[in-house]
């Protein structure tokens, strides 16, 4: 409860969730609910059959979940194939039971895949696995979605935590204060919203002071394409 008001409180929005995530969906619901926080939040979940036989099930069952009449964005989860289409959320679009529609991936071997889908059907939202030590996404598919006008939100900005690992012992160079990150976590979401196609980082927390140092990520200065350069070789 203390992480939603904090995310709030310090200029956030976006919840994203999953009927996948075990009682995430549930949980979100009660919280923003509880909070009387719904008008303040960007609610974000997904879909994970994409087939009109169980389509309309399984939104009710995440709208009633979520103790919400709609949601602020509805993604196709782990998209595979390439000639996925967004007809069916395109109408739950039309019929207003979702502002915007998207889809997602964190596999590598399913990056083709959606970056055929955004090319064809320029959906609303990427969803993509983004880090200072995953920057494969970097090389076709955030490019792709800048050029059709695809928001981006970046998953496991943290690489599962393997960056925390990676600089478990060290001091953050002094040249990090060139772009105000404090911290090595203000550190490693700088890098992610220092490029121009990323439109929102989603880092998960379960702790409200580390949800306000996150956000503070996004105030004052971004690192220029040099210094991302030089935090990359880093």
């Amino acid at each position: 409860t203390e992480v939603v008001r904090s995310l709030v409180k310090d200029g956030g929005k976006v919840l994203d969730t999953a009927p996948a995530y075990g009682t995430a969906e549930a949980v979100v619901g009660d919280l923003v609910q509880n909070t009387g926080l719904r008008k303040s939040i960007f609610l974000a979940t997904k879909l994970e059959r994409f087939d009109r036989a169980t389509g309309m099930d399984q939104l009710r069952a995440s709208l009633q979940r979520l103790h919400a009449d709609r949601v602020d964005l509805m993604q196709l989860h782990n998209v595979r194939d390439p000639q996925t289409d967004l007809a069916m959320v395109r109408e739950w679009k039309a019929m207003g039971l979702c502002r915007y529609v998207g889809i997602t991936t964190t596999n590598e071997r399913a990056y083709d895949a959606a970056e055929a889908i955004v090319k064809r059907e320029k959906p609303d939202f990427l969803q993509i696995d983004y880090a200072l030590d995953n920057r494969r996404a970097e090389e076709r598919l955030l490019p792709t979605a800048a050029d059709n006008g695809v928001a981006v939100l970046t998953a496991l900005p943290f690489g599962r935590g393997r960056l925390f690992r990676n600089v478990r012992s060290n001091v953050m160079p002094e040249w990090a204060k060139d772009f105000g990150a404090a911290n090595w976590a203000q550190f490693f979401l700088k890098y992610l919203l220092g490029n121009s196609a990323v439109t929102c980082v989603i880092p998960g927390t379960a702790n409200a002071e580390h949800m306000t140092d996150k956000l503070n990520a996004g105030r004052g200065p971004l690192p220029n394409a040099a210094q991302r350069a030089q935090m990359a070789r880093y």
